[in-house]
């Protein structure tokens, strides 16, 4: 993320998220946004719609696992 964030020195900076969860927690989230109007609520809802997609894809593994493990 920093390199591009020094990558984009002179464009409008509208926010940047690293998320890294815990090893099964899934992949990093990264968002890098180059935005004019430099939104906060627009920043925030972003971050929080990429973390509900995250939530709902480890609950869907979470109830795989669960079904999967009664089967027997």
């Amino acid at each position: 993320m920093a390199e591009r964030l020094n990558h984009n020195p002179d464009s409008p900076f509208g926010g940047c998220f690293v998320v890294v969860p815990p090893n099964e927690g899934g992949d990093p989230i990264e968002t890098l946004i180059l935005d004019s109007k430099q939104d906060a609520a627009q920043f925030w809802m972003l971050l929080k719609t990429k973390c509900d997609i995250a939530l709902g894809e480890l609950d869907q593994k979470q109830r795989q696992a669960a079904t999967f493990g009664r089967q027997r």
